[in-house]
């Protein structure tokens, strides 16, 4: 997702959160007008403010292998590529 904001909404959708919400409190803007100024969707904005400040449960098991092909990926020196770490 690249919006007028670049990459703001890859790194830190807190931020584009944050943003929005602050636009409609301090100055009455709708969400819509700052989701569309941000590059995002309403939809969006709403799964984000709604989210848990802890990984979900899918986001957790997602992260464990990946943190165990990092240890032998840089183990092997870089050198092992994807059949070997699997």
């Amino acid at each position: 997702m690249q919006g007028p904001l670049g990459e703001v909404t890859e790194n830190a959708p807190e931020a584009v959160v944050a943003f929005t919400s602050s636009q409609r409190v301090e100055h009455g803007v709708p969400h819509r007008v700052s989701c569309r100024v941000a590059g995002v969707s309403e939809a969006w904005f709403h799964t984000w403010r709604r989210r848990p400040d802890e990984p979900t449960k899918r986001e957790a098991r997602r992260a464990r292998p990946e943190e165990r092909i990092i240890h032998f990926f840089t183990g092997s020196g870089g050198t092992y590529g994807s059949p070997r770490t699997t």
